[in-house]
């Protein structure tokens, strides 16, 4: 861990700490202190000095870094933090295309974020965690369709996990809580044809994390971790979990044990919806997820199984 990583943990822990005393906890120099400080101050944290009092750590102080993320982290990756970015998931595959294996991209705003079929992903300065997780997984091509699920469950159970609160699942890549929508995934890939595996994927997860004020046209339907559970969590941790649940995922998927979780979570199961498929819609059922993460709905015209598409429920 880098000093100032060290300075930042220490002046969360004291309304006010001096020099001297970061210098003797950390076996430092007061020198390298105001060195380290300096740092954390130009990369956006506001650190007062008060004569005969010490350095204060002032706000909410949720600037995410590298070294922030990987004190809960379990292993080392490489980390691209950005203030702006038109988006993570384009940045990512830059560095795919560069030769990059893996890579995570996390930006405090995205000018041009998005979600599934195109749609503008709100994207307000440091409210939200906007990461995109560049993989190569050697997968078979049947299965990369069960990576957006397989993070909707790790994304899920990282949030469940720092607000005390229950999360649901909307089919195929959606988070909510109190029926108000935290979380949208875009998971975007190249395919080897030829092998029929996959090249590389990169996993855009988009997720409101404080903030109570949103556009008129999604004010109905979207919400932040905060406003729905009233817990202020550190964009940081929810980073760090996120990245935990993610490992492991190659074999995971191919053991589909996370789909019962997927299932539990699921808030279409049992529900009367409205399926757009393509230029069509029709009404109905949901009634179960099968091992392919394919939503099964019942019709008029009997079950089908969708592999595609989008629902919303009915009121």
């Amino acid at each position: 861990m880098e000093l100032k990583e060290e300075i930042l943990k220490e002046l969360k822990k004291s309304e006010y700490i001096s020099g001297e005393e970061l210098a003797k906890r950390l076996f430092v120099s007061r020198n390298s202190v105001w060195k380290a400080v300096k740092k954390l101050r130009e990369e956006g944290y506001e650190i007062s000095a008060v004569t005969n009092r010490g350095y204060c750590l002032k706000g909410d102080n949720d600037k995410i870094s590298a070294g922030a993320i990987m004190r809960n982290a379990t292993r080392e990756r490489e980390f691209y933090i950005l203030d702006e970015v038109s988006s993570t998931n384009d940045y990512a595959r830059q560095l795919a295309l560069d030769g990059r294996d893996e890579a995570v991209v996390i930006a405090e705003t995205q000018k041009l974020g998005r979600g599934r079929l195109g749609r503008k992903f709100y994207s307000p300065k440091g409210c939200g965690l906007y990461m995109s997780i560049l993989c190569r997984p050697r997968i078979n091509v049947e299965l990369a369709p069960l990576i957006t699920s397989y993070t909707a469950v790790a994304t899920a159970l990282a949030i469940d996990s720092l607000c005390g609160a229950e999360t649901k699942i909307k089919w195929v890549n959606d988070i909510y809580m109190n029926g108000k929508k935290l979380c949208g995934i875009l998971t975007e890939a190249a395919f080897d044809f030829e092998g029929g595996t996959v090249d590389y994927v990169i996993i855009g997860i988009g997720i409101n994390v404080t903030g109570r004020e949103f556009p008129k046209d999604i004010s109905d339907r979207a919400s932040s971790i905060e406003k729905e559970s009233g817990a202020r969590i550190s964009r940081n941790d929810l980073a760090a979990a996120i990245l935990n649940n993610m490992d492991g995922m190659t074999e995971k998927i191919g053991l589909k044990d996370y789909l019962n979780i997927y299932r539990e979570k699921s808030n279409v199961i049992g529900r009367s919806v409205k399926v757009m498929y393509g230029n069509s819609s029709f009404d109905a059922e949901a009634i179960d997820i099968d091992d392919n993460a394919a939503l099964v709905v019942k019709t008029d015209d009997g079950v089908k199984k969708l592999n595609s598409g989008e629902v919303s429920i009915k009121i």
